[in-house]
């Protein structure tokens, strides 16, 4: 046979890329079987069923497809490029597919870091004499600034609106001690339950306080450090580690306690980009084992075993996933089940509870909220009163509305701050014909319903029960919680309790001017204007009115005669 000749002295030899770079043939079945393998751990594997089965969660799909799309154009660029230069258009096909991932979902502001990763190893692209790597590196981290520059956007935009709709942890509760030591949490749980998935659970509650140095947030973090440190050390051996790695980091950080966001302390639908990674390594694993055996640098028996391991893990894996399809059956066995995995947390209990009463099985129901009671120290009154509501509701549900009333008002005696349960009396009360009591608890529960505690969507339910009979307090109910609402952000919510409102009380100027704040917030002004002077029309001169109206108007270049009305002191 012919001599392969060597090359020069001071040159690289071609590597075989895995992405298909160089060479055919046997190498490309290789890929192929890697890229098969790969496929299948990320498919089949039980993190994946809360992004499915979860219907808000199927933007992961989405923004799924697009991330595989930009890697696919990315790599194209690469090959079809010349002189180290990425094909022009395959280049700006990638940015495109990255700016439809990023308005798929904004966790894949990450993904210019994967690419730079992946210029270095397996494309090496840096590739350089001693001293000159830097060099190499920075026209490669220049490439990528339009893909920077829109992460950088939508994760301005998205940072905005958590702070605007107050979702995001403030300093004062997490302190960066502690964001850093949930981030070392998160990166080892998600590498935990990629590694054995079960038991799995729609939420992970973050206790509180958060303690950086206790054992159940030191050691993960002590792993992460240790696995970082590994991976760096083993770059030269092992180059596709550490880049798996740092890939896995950057698509997790967005979700990570840096930026904490949420009850929860982790969830499984964060983990459907950063598994890909993982998954390429392990199916670039059972490729190459495969590979060399076949090659006689790896002893057949142990190729083998790694192939029949492989078989044996995805089959554990598809198990696993059917058994946690059953999970996500419906709402109650899916906080049945996440109670089961977290006995110390309230909000499956709460959440278990709520779908028993929405399923109309008000037995279980009953046994659930009795049992959940019993549970909680006396010292927890606000817990408690929360539980002796909901077995009020219960009852309410039922039609026992004398007992239901008695549950509602040792809920008030115990947290006299409980809104809903102040509401839901008068509801029990109306029922039972005593109107004149009745109208008491719904004035008494108006104050509580701006407060920070209840629950908005049990008020809102709560409210809309209130009956027609009860105009009054109905409407001025609904204005309260447009106020809550309009605090917090919630300005098309707030705009729909507004004009709820005013169905029943239409002469209610502060409901017309508040829901005219709503729209001008909204940039829409001539809905804004309009309720503005329907406050005036109904009380002339209305000080907010006049000054809101004025800034309308003026925006809209009109002068209406109700304008005109206000006095120069009122607008």
């Amino acid at each position: 046979g012919t001599a392969t000749p060597s090359p020069p002295r001071g040159a690289r030899a071609p590597t075989p890329s895995p992405l298909g770079g160089e060479g055919r043939g046997e190498g490309s079945g290789t890929i192929a079987w890697a890229a098969a393998a790969a496929a299948l751990f990320f498919s089949v594997h039980p993190l994946r069923v809360e992004s499915v089965a979860w219907v808000t969660e199927r933007r992961d799909v989405v923004v799924g497809l697009f991330v595989l799309l930009t890697l696919a154009a990315y790599l194209r660029a690469w090959r079809e490029g010349a002189a180290g230069r990425l094909h022009r258009g395959w280049y700006w096909t990638a940015v495109g597919c990255f700016t439809l991932a990023l308005l798929s979902k904004s966790i894949a502001v990450g993904l210019p870091v994967v690419l730079l990763a992946l210029d270095l190893f397996p494309l090496r692209r840096a590739a350089a004499p001693p001293g000159a790597w830097a060099r190499r590196l920075a026209p490669l981290a220049a490439e990528k600034l339009p893909f920077l520059a829109l992460a950088a956007g939508i994760s301005a935009v998205t940072l905005g609106i958590l702070m605007n709709e107050r979702l995001l942890a403030s300093r004062e509760s997490l302190d960066l001690g502690q964001r850093l030591a949930l981030t070392g949490y998160g990166l080892a749980f998600y590498l935990w339950k990629s590694l054995v998935p079960w038991p799995l659970s729609p939420i992970y509650t973050l206790f509180h306080p958060v303690l950086p140095w206790s054992a159940r947030l030191l050691i993960p973090a002590g792993a992460v450090t240790l696995l970082t440190a590994a991976v760096i050390l083993a770059r030269r051996r092992w180059p596709a580690g550490l880049v798996a790695w740092v890939s896995c980091v950057a698509l997790l950080m967005p979700v990570l306690g840096l930026f904490h966001s949420g009850p929860q302390i982790a969830a499984d639908r964060y983990t459907y980009l950063a598994s890909l990674p993982l998954a390429l390594l392990l199916g670039s694993g059972v490729a190459w084992c495969w590979q060399a055996g076949r090659a006689g640098a790896l002893s057949p028996t142990l190729a083998r075993a790694v192939g029949a391991a492989a078989a044996a893990l995805l089959i554990g894996l598809i198990a696993l996933t059917t058994r946690q399809i059953a999970v996500w059956q419906d709402s109650v066995t899916l906080w049945r089940h996440a109670a089961w995995v977290e006995p110390a947390s309230d909000i499956p209990v709460f959440y278990l509870g709520w779908a028993l009463v929405e399923k109309r099985r008000l037995p279980e129901a009953r046994e659930h909220w009795s049992r959940s009671l019993d549970r909680v120290p006396p010292d927890l009154r606000a817990l408690r009163a929360r539980f002796v509501t909901e077995i009020g509701v219960v009852e309410q549900r039922a039609g026992d509305h004398a007992e239901a009333a008695r549950r509602f008002r040792e809920g008030l005696t115990l947290d006299p701050a409980q809104a809903v349960a102040a509401i839901r009396l008068g509801l029990a009360l109306s029922a039972q014909g005593a109107g004149a009591e009745a109208e008491r608890a719904f004035a008494a529960a108006l104050p509580l319903v701006i407060g920070p505690r209840p629950p908005i969507w049990e008020l809102r339910a709560a409210i809309a029960e209130v009956p027609v009979t009860h105009p009054e307090a109905r409407g001025r109910l609904a204005f309260a919680l447009a106020r809550r609402l309009q605090q917090r952000g919630a300005l098309e919510e707030a705009g729909a309790q507004y004009r709820a409102g005013l169905a029943l009380l239409p002469r209610h100027a502060e409901g017309w001017n508040n829901l005219g704040v709503t729209y001008a917030l909204r940039r829409r002004p001539d809905e804004a204007l309009e309720a503005f002077l329907q406050a005036l029309r109904i009380q002339p001169g209305y000080p907010e009115a006049c000054q809101n109206g004025r800034l309308a108007a003026q925006a809209l270049g009109v002068t209406p005669a109700e304008i005109e009305s206000c006095s120069p002191g009122r607008g």
